[in-house]
């Protein structure tokens, strides 16, 4: 059995580069896709393709890093302070 049956498609996607808090990913389909980051961080990301890598090609669609659903639950309860009078 080969191992491209196993993983699904969504978790093939690869890091290619990151500018700061803007990531340069690709997709298991050969496309390209910069994710979050400020203004700065995508300048630099274009700048950089342009010099490097060339094939890639950007859209004026932008995309946010999704955000996480809730935060996150405290392993243990935290302790009660005493109170002062």
């Amino acid at each position: 059995m080969k191992l491209k049956n196993l993983v699904p498609q969504r978790f093939r996607n690869r890091l290619v580069r990151q500018f700061g808090r803007a990531r340069l990913i690709r997709l298991p389909n050969g496309q390209h896709e910069l994710v979050g980051g400020t203004d700065a961080d995508r300048a630099n990301a274009f700048e950089w393709a342009s010099l490097f890598a060339h094939e890639i090609v950007f859209t004026h669609f932008h995309r946010e890093e999704p955000a996480r659903r809730r935060p996150r639950q405290p392993w243990f309860a935290p302790r009660l302070q005493p109170v002062c009078p």
